[in-house]
C-alpha cells in the first residue's frame, strides 16, 4: 500500500509536468506580415521557423482565413461592414516548452528578425501566471512527498520491526549455537528483497490501472486529455525504477537494523 501511494505520488508528479508543458506550448506567438509579403515567400518562412531549434510547429494563416476565424468568434461578418479585410497574413508558431523556461526573449528576437514580420504577438503574462502555478504547484507536491516519505519510513519500519519481534528467539538461538551475523541476517534480507520486489509489481500495476481510468474517466466526462498524459515505456520503465529503488532503500537499513537489534540483546531483554 505505501508503495503504491508513492507509486500514485510519483505519477501526479508526471502528469503535472506534461499538464504544464502542453499549457506553456499552446501559448501562440503570432507573426504578422506585411500585406506586399508573397505567399510562396510566407511558406518558406514556415518551414523555416519549423526547423528552429525552440519551436514545436508553425502554421500558415492567409487573412482570409483569419477573416473567417473572427467572424466565427464574433458572430458577425466585420468584412461586409468595413468593406474590405483588415487582418494580414500570418504564422502562428508554438515554441517548445523548454525555449519558454529561460529562452523566450531569444526566441522573439529571431522571430521578429525574419523579413517581412511587422509584429510579433505574444501573451507573456499567461506564460508567466503558468509557471507562476507551476511553482506553486511543485512546492506543495514537494511538501506532501516528504511527508508521504516520512510516513513510509515509519509504516514499513514498524512492519519489519514486528516481524523480527516475532522471531526474535530464533534469531538469539542461531547466535548462541555460533551462527555468524550475516549467516542470520541474511534470510530476513533476502525475504525483504523478494516481498519489496513483489509489492513494487503490484503497486505499479495499480497505479498504471489508475491512472488509466482516471484518465478515461475525465475523457469521457470533461475533455481529451489522453494526448496530454500519454506515457511512453521509458517513463513507465523510470517509474518502476523509482519505486523498485525507494522500496529497496527503506526495506533494506530497516531489516538490517531491526535484526541487528535483537542480536546485540541479551536473552533476559527478549522478554
Amino acid at each position: 500500500m505505501v508503495l503504491f501511494i508513492l507509486g500514485l505520488f510519483g505519477m501526479l508528479l508526471i502528469n503535472t509536468q506534461k499538464l504544464t508543458e502542453y499549457l506553456q506550448e499552446n501559448v501562440l506567438v503570432i507573426l504578422y506580415f506585411d500585406n506586399q509579403t508573397a505567399e510562396s515567400q510566407l511558406i518558406d518562412n514556415v518551414e523555416t521557423i519549423e526547423a528552429l531549434s525552440y519551436v514545436k510547429n508553425a502554421r500558415y494563416i492567409t487573412g482570409e482565413q483569419a477573416a473567417m476565424d473572427y467572424k466565427e468568434v464574433l458572430g458577425k461578418d466585420f468584412v461586409e461592414v468595413l468593406g474590405s479585410n483588415p487582418l494580414p497574413a500570418s504564422i502562428e508558431v508554438n515554441l517548445n516548452a523548454r525555449s519558454l523556461n529561460g529562452e523566450t526573449d531569444s526566441a522573439l528576437t529571431s522571430l521578429n528578425a525574419i523579413t517581412g514580420v511587422t509584429g510579433v504577438e505574444f501573451q507573456q503574462d499567461l506564460v508567466d501566471q503558468i509557471s507562476k502555478n507551476k511553482r506553486i504547484a511543485g512546492l506543495v507536491l514537494i511538501g506532501v512527498a516528504m511527508l508521504l516519505l516520512i510516513v513510509s519510513l515509519v509504516l514499513i519500519n514498524n512492519t519489519i520491526r514486528l516481524d523480527v519481534y516475532a522471531r526474535r528467539f530464533v534469531v538469539k538461538s542461531m547466535q548462541l549455537v555460533g551462527a555468524s551475523e550475516w549467516f542470520i541476517i541474511r534470510p530476513f534480507i533476502i525475504k525483504a528483497v523478494w516481498l519489496t520486489a513483489l509489492s513494487t509489481v503490484l503497486a505499479f500495476g495499480l497505479v498504471v490501472l489508475c491512472n488509466t481510468a482516471v484518465t478515461k474517466w475525465v475523457e469521457s466526462n470533461f475533455f481529451e486529455v489522453q494526448h496530454i498524459f500519454k506515457s511512453d515505456i521509458t517513463i513507465y520503465s523510470i517509474l518502476f525504477a523509482s519505486i523498485t529503488i525507494l522500496g529497496m532503500c527503506i526495506v533494506l537499513p530497516s531489516t538490517y537494523f531491526a535484526t541487528k537489534k535483537y542480536l546485540r540483546l541479551r536473552i533476559n531483554d527478549l522478554y
